[in-house]
């Protein structure tokens, strides 16, 4: 008798399709570390405007977010409602996240040195540039393509792992670009031309990568909904009114949402003036600081990667209550920032830099574990949005989470910027020396850690408290995913 042939199943995913999605999020994943990591310090320290790169800066990020309030659940409604192509309903906003993405990136990285003298040009060029990035990147939803490409949930699973990863590496690569910078230095004499060129570079890289992912994937699963079905932009408010599990969701993350942001905004500033810099001058070791960015960048990263593989496991020793582990992990990054702040108190911190790295590294591990409790949570809120409201609005009910990631990164560096304006914060662009006043950087070291350590245990405490109303037990779980599972037969057949 012949062997019989097992069949691949039609919503499996194979390696094209996994280096698809993977590459695809190359641009996305590079301009998220120049505009997170280096945006901020670009403006303030190497694009030659002086004081007035620290005010625009953290204007800019504020009022940007505002906007996003309004932005946001536009783009979301677009999307839901976008028409179904050539190459499906969502790949198109992809393509159109990548040009707009690229484009305000480099943009952003090239001021002029014609209009750093004018503010009222460098201002026009930068929020006009800032939003062609913003809206750009606001377009790129992994989810809502994977959710196309195939039904089956553990296929969607193999979709998530590699672009998490590729993207943990791409930090890891990111957290070489001061290095690079200070060696493009060495040869163009500045570094302002030094940034333009690694942006130009890097971005002009990612595009042709992810342009070559975008051309891999496929939409498999689009369907047009029914008139009285379409979606209309007050099923946002009906959202907002009828999901309380999203919105308890919500608002324990606008507080530990900013524990991550906290701890990546302002190690940077930390480290160049607490282990670089010779304060009696203001001259900074540039090769030294370069070294010691990449080692705050890996304390950050390797720490995700290793707690993403060992999330698994803890949560099968905790019987897989991912609210319960969701809520030990938030201890143990508010632990960490109380551990950062005693350690600047008692001058521990500033003698020891591998003190430092080492909290940091701990305080990222934490982060790192959540990534699968915190993305069960998510999951569960999109599955109640079904589950209560009988429609599929995963779009706009992701329209939240997206806004307060982007708000909390914005805030948290301008709170950094906040200190550096109170205490006149100058650098020479050229050089990279401190020009200002060197008797008041003690007090921005105290307030950096501040934003570091304190800032995140405060977080974590007031999202510990607010997540004990999560209302959502073992019983209503296995209600909703009943429902689900009969919904989705129902929608197959």
């Amino acid at each position: 008798m012949a062997k019989k042939i097992k069949e691949r199943s039609p919503e499996a995913v194979g390696f094209k399709e996994i280096f698809g999605v993977t590459a695809l999020s190359t641009n996305n994943g590079l301009a998220a570390i120049f505009m997170s990591t280096l945006f901020m310090i670009y403006m303030t320290d190497y694009a030659g405007l002086g004081a007035w790169g620290a005010t625009l800066a953290t204007t800019l990020l504020l009022v940007a977010r505002i906007i996003d309030a309004v932005d946001d659940p536009i783009q979301g409604f677009i999307m839901d409602r976008g028409k179904i192509g050539k190459h499906g309903k969502y790949k198109p906003f992809f393509m159109l996240s990548i040009a707009m993405t690229t484009i305000g990136t480099i943009a952003l990285y090239s001021l002029p040195n014609a209009i750093t003298s004018m503010p009222i040009v460098v201002t026009i060029w930068v929020i006009f540039f800032y939003f062609v990035y913003d809206i750009g990147t606001s377009f790129y939803n992994q989810n809502l393509l994977f959710r196309t490409m195939t039904n089956d949930p553990e296929q969607r699973a193999k979709l998530l792992v590699g672009p998490r990863l590729w993207v943990m590496i791409l930090g890891m690569i990111g957290s070489f670009m001061t290095a690079i910078a200070v060696s493009i230095q060495a040869v163009v004499g500045s570094y302002k031309t030094a940034f333009t060129i690694l942006a130009a570079v890097g971005m002009g890289i990612s595009t042709i990568v992810s342009v070559i992912g975008w051309f891999l994937v496929k939409e498999k699963h689009v369907v047009e909904q029914d008139e009285d079905e379409k979606v209309k932009f007050s099923d946002f408010f009906e959202l907002i009114k009828t999901n309380k599990p999203m919105m308890l969701n919500f608002f324990k993350g606008i507080f530990t949402g900013f524990i991550w942001t906290f701890l990546f905004a302002a190690p940077s500033y930390y480290v160049k003036w607490a282990y670089c810099a010779d304060l009696s001058t203001g001259a900074v070791n540039m090769e030294l600081f370069a070294t010691y960015s990449m080692i705050v960048s890996l304390m950050m990263l390797l720490p995700l990667i290793l707690g993403t593989v060992v999330a698994n496991p803890i949560l099968k020793a905790l019987k897989g209550d991912f609210v319960k582990m969701h809520r030990i992990d938030l201890a143990a990054q508010g632990a960490g920032g109380l551990l950062m702040f005693l350690g600047q108190i008692t001058g521990i911190l500033q003698k020891t830099p591998a003190f430092f790295f080492i909290v940091m590294f701990l305080m990222a591990l934490a982060i790192g574990i959540d990534f699968i409790p915190g993305s069960s949570i998510s999951m569960e809120v999109m599955d109640y949005t079904i589950y209560s409201t009988g429609k599929d609005r995963s779009a706009l009910t992701g329209v939240l989470e997206r806004f307060l990631e982007k708000a909390q990164t914005a805030v948290s560096s301008a709170i950094v910027g906040s200190v550096l304006i109170a205490i006149g914060y100058q650098v020479d662009s050229v050089t990279g020396d401190y020009v200002g006043e060197l008797s008041k950087v003690p007090t921005m070291l105290t307030g950096m850690i501040v934003v570091i350590g304190v800032l995140p245990a405060l977080m974590a405490i007031i999202g510990l408290l607010i997540f004990r109303k999560y209302p959502i037990d073992q019983t209503e779980r296995q209600k909703i995913r009943a429902y689900i599972t009969e919904h989705q037969t129902k929608k197959n057949l």
